[in-house]
């Protein structure tokens, strides 16, 4: 199979490291070659946090500039900050949330999506947090619904991760109410997802 590189981005505490971890894990289900690789910033909560996922036989964890297939942003300035990591006509799966971090100036939401509406990406926009809110009461599932969403309008990522193999995983990292919580919350994301990707 041709390679396949997920870059996942957002800052501490959004579960970005869970997120890494729940395609790896579906990969290997799915006797896929994945290598999973975490770069953290600022090592506590709402510090940038970046994870490399490359799907196939790769030489380096770490994926070059202009080689991501799909990122999937939990927060908007990280988006911005590593769009060029996308490559040409790339997918673009982002959180429409906004974490500001303290005592800086940050650019508006307008701004980062000027910046990110310039570059040649299939751009996807998606409230994750409203959704993870709506199936579990909290905000705290979003990255399952970045996912879900992200395999509704990816075709290629659908190919290689069906939600099939996603609830096997989500089964290693979860149990009882909260597992099934999360199945539902990626199922009504993908449905999403799917709606805007045809």
């Amino acid at each position: 199979m041709r390679s396949y590189n997920i870059l996942i981005v957002g800052v501490g505490g959004q579960g970005l490291l869970t997120l890494g971890s729940i395609i790896g894990v579906a990969c290997t289900i799915r006797g896929l070659d994945v290598a999973v690789a975490e770069v953290h910033g600022m090592s506590q909560r709402g510090g940038s946090v970046v994870v490399y996922v490359r799907i196939g036989e790769e030489p380096s964890p770490i994926m070059p500039v202009g080689s991501a297939d799909h990122m999937l942003a939990l927060e908007l300035i990280e988006a911005a900050r590593y769009i060029h990591y996308v490559k040409k006509m790339g997918h673009v799966t982002v959180n429409d949330f906004l974490w500001p971090p303290p005592l800086s100036i940050y650019p508006s939401r307008d701004q980062l999506f000027g910046e990110m509406k310039t570059r040649d990406i299939k751009l996807h926009v998606v409230n994750a947090n409203d959704m993870s809110t709506k199936i579990t009461g909290s905000p705290i599932s979003a990255n399952i619904a970045i996912l879900g969403y992200a395999l509704g309008v990816d075709e290629s990522l659908r190919e290689l991760l069906g939600l099939d193999v996603i609830d096997k995983s989500l089964e290693e990292h979860f149990r009882g109410h909260v597992l099934e919580l999360n199945k539902s919350l990626l199922r009504m994301a993908f449905k999403e997802g799917l709606k805007r990707g045809e």
